[in-house]
């Protein structure tokens, strides 16, 4: 089988990636600067960008399944690309946002983006599952990047979100991608457990013997000290607004267990595993 995996050189793309290599599978990459890709070996590089229609249909040529994290235009090119090349099923990476009932309406980007890129799918016909992902363990390194006197500033330190690893995330587009009838339809893709700012830093307090402290700080000052100067205010909002409380209403899913057979990593996981990422 053939297998294409966009987003590559990204987190989850590259867990995707890596998690596929040496299956005996046919293994393609779209990836924008090939000199940027450490990927495995038996992995077939395709040049191009999601919002080229002919590098996408020269992806596409010949596959069976493909992982999609979406590019600017909301998969728009990738879902007519793929429906007028027979694509047997796609795995989007989606988010949590996109669900309507939850407290997010079209003003927030990231909910635009993956509403669009399911319906994109959907109307184009093609066989999909859409992996609807909590927020990933390590978006605690935003907080702890500025710690270096000990104290972690984060806004809404005690909201309680069931975070995931993004290893988990590639292994559930992984079984999909890899079975003999991938399901169809949309999963919430989360960790095991509801875990505030707080919570987080006393568990990489105990697991890697730090002494960090939790200082709540305003909305405004979390987009100064976590965003790059000069980003629009509606990405800063967008992105926060998903750690804030209208968030909360996300609960920990079985999901994961359901498609891969195993059951989420924990956070504490997460932090053994990374380390030496965490300042």
């Amino acid at each position: 089988m053939k297998i294409l995996v966009t987003g590559a050189t990204g987190t989850v793309g590259g867990h995707v990636a890596r998690q596929l290599s040496g299956s005996g599978h046919q293994l393609v990459a779209l990836v924008r600067d090939p000199s940027k890709a450490d990927l495995p070996a038996d992995i077939t590089i395709v040049e191009g960008d999601l919002t080229d229609p002919s590098a996408v249909r020269r992806a596409l040529d010949g596959t069976d399944r493909a992982f999609l994290n979406m590019a600017d235009d909301n998969g728009a090119v990738f879902a007519e690309a793929a429906a007028k090349a027979g694509l047997g099923h796609a795995v989007l990476l989606s988010s949590f946002t996109s669900v309507t009932e939850l407290p997010f309406g079209p003003a927030n980007i990231i909910t635009a983006r993956h509403q669009a890129g399911e319906q994109a799918l959907t109307k184009a016909g093609v066989p999909s599952t859409f992996l609807r992902s909590a927020g990933f363990d390590y978006n605690i390194l935003m907080w702890v990047a500025g710690a270096a006197d000990g104290v972690v500033r984060a806004p809404n330190a005690d909201v309680k979100l069931p975070v995931v690893d993004p290893a988990d995330i590639a292994a559930a587009a992984v079984a999909v991608l890899t079975a003999a009838d991938p399901k169809p339809g949309a999963y919430s893709i989360t960790g095991p457990q509801s875990l505030s700012v707080r919570d987080q830093i006393a568990v990489i307090n105990k697991t890697l013997d730090r002494s960090y402290t939790v200082q709540e700080i305003s909305q405004a000052e979390a987009a100064t000290a976590a965003f790059p100067q000069g980003t629009p205010d509606f990405v800063t909002t967008s992105v926060l607004e998903t750690m804030g409380p209208g968030a909360a209403v996300l609960v920990p899913s079985d999901d994961v267990q359901a498609l891969t057979g195993k059951a989420a990593r924990s956070f504490r996981a997460w932090v053994v595993d990374n380390a030496k990422a965490i300042a």
